[in-house]
């Protein structure tokens, strides 16, 4: 069943997915590229919505795969790295069950969250990864940013979107890894 959203509806899952990426540590850079660390879960989230034919279903299991699976890890501090991204993510679930009744739906806006969310978070690596001075990333990420908002009407988010992706790169938010 293909699901369309309104432009409030797709506005507020666009915000709450950089409001997500950024409740992640801060990306490392390695070799010269920008990586975030367990990149591989959260890729994979969207496959548990697809384990069953009945979304009721599917995204029970969603959420018990992401409780499961995310905070997992080889380390102590890398599952302490995970759980205020489990956290919010398990709170724009139950803020999206809140807000609709139809399960297809509800699946829908989960899979288009968490992949916002991925692709966000891919992309904001790749202009980090490729762009040697802050002011330069700045300026892409907010034509990005802007493009993305503008025909949501939501640009005036911009700004504040931008910032705070500028003091993730920085790395304010890695004293919780």
């Amino acid at each position: 069943m293909a699901v369309e959203f309104n432009k409030e509806k797709l506005r507020e899952l666009v915000l709450d997915s950089y409001e997500l990426m950024l409740s992640l540590p801060s990306p490392d850079k390695k070799n010269n590229e920008y990586k975030i660390e367990s990149r591989s879960k959260i890729k994979n989230l969207p496959e548990a919505l697809r384990e069953f034919t009945d979304p009721n279903s599917a995204v029970s299991h969603f959420v018990k795969s992401a409780a499961y699976f995310l905070p997992r890890a080889k380390s102590k501090k890398e599952e302490q790295m995970m759980m205020p991204f489990l956290d919010i993510l398990l709170t724009k679930v139950k803020k999206i069950q809140d807000n609709e009744k139809d399960p297809e739906i509800i699946r829908e806006k989960i899979r288009y969250l968490v992949g916002y969310n991925n692709w966000s978070m891919d992309a904001v690596c790749n202009i980090f990864t490729y762009t040697s001075h802050d002011n330069e990333c700045r300026k892409r990420l907010k034509t990005m940013i802007d493009a993305e908002l503008k025909i949501l009407d939501a640009e005036d988010d911009s700004n504040v979107i931008v910032d705070k992706i500028m003091q993730w790169k920085a790395g304010s938010n890695r004293g919780r890894r």
